[in-house]
């Protein structure tokens, strides 16, 4: 919470961006592939200020270097509070 009693936007963003690493890292790990962030862009639209924030993250696409994420955040109302679209790079995994 930020000091007026509304989710901090980074919270949307850290959210949005650990859906999106961690499900293409899952996805890529076994071909010796490693995911991170690249870009991530967070609108907020409508506040929070009590109750749960719920997430829900889509691939928009799937390429040999980088994934698109977008992940939609809603309040217990249903209602869209946060939109965000992060771009994560698929790299070789590092030696050692």
């Amino acid at each position: 919470m930020q000091p007026y009693g509304l989710v901090h936007g980074g919270a949307y963003a850290a959210l949005a961006e650990s859906l999106a690493s961690i499900a293409t890292a899952r996805a890529v790990a076994d071909d010796g592939m490693i995911a991170v962030g690249l870009s991530n862009h967070t609108s907020f639209l409508r506040p929070i200020t009590a109750g749960t924030v719920h997430a829900e993250a889509r691939r928009r696409h799937r390429g040999r270097t980088t994934w698109l994420w977008e992940a939609d955040f809603s309040d217990d109302e249903g209602r869209l509070c946060a939109l965000a679209r992060v771009t994560i790079a698929v790299r070789p995994r590092p030696e050692g």
